[in-house]
């Protein structure tokens, strides 16, 4: 039962470190307009042993989260989580639910795969 209660490819909510993590050391800015700024972490400054140490696990989990900062107002306007958007998130899944290969009286026969 332990097995099935924290598969390996669950995605750990947006939490309030991720969100002050982006807001204190986003190194990429893109202009949104409108006085909009879409803040994010790099790849190469989550690396770094500083946010190894602020976070923990969750340093893997700070490049998914963008935050769109309005200027004018100095406010979060929206929290973009692309988690979901990874490959290797995609390929655990779609392993979890590949549960038939081929049929076993036909070698030419395409992949069968289960469609929920």
């Amino acid at each position: 039962m332990s097995r099935f209660a924290c598969p390996s490819w669950t995605v750990a909510p947006v939490n309030q470190a991720l969100i002050s993590a982006v807001m204190d050391f986003a190194d990429i800015y893109r202009d949104m307009g409108g006085g909009r700024t879409l803040r994010r972490i790099s790849h190469e400054r989550a690396a770094r042993a500083d946010m190894f140490l602020l976070l923990g696990r969750d340093v893997e989990r700070v490049t998914d989260i963008g935050l769109v900062w309005n200027d004018r107002e100095d406010q979060i306007v929206r929290v973009t989580d692309d988690a979901e958007l990874r490959e290797s998130r995609l390929t655990l899944w779609e392993e979890a639910f590949d549960l038939f290969e081929t049929e076993e009286t036909d070698d030419v026969a395409e992949p069968m795969r289960l469609v929920a």
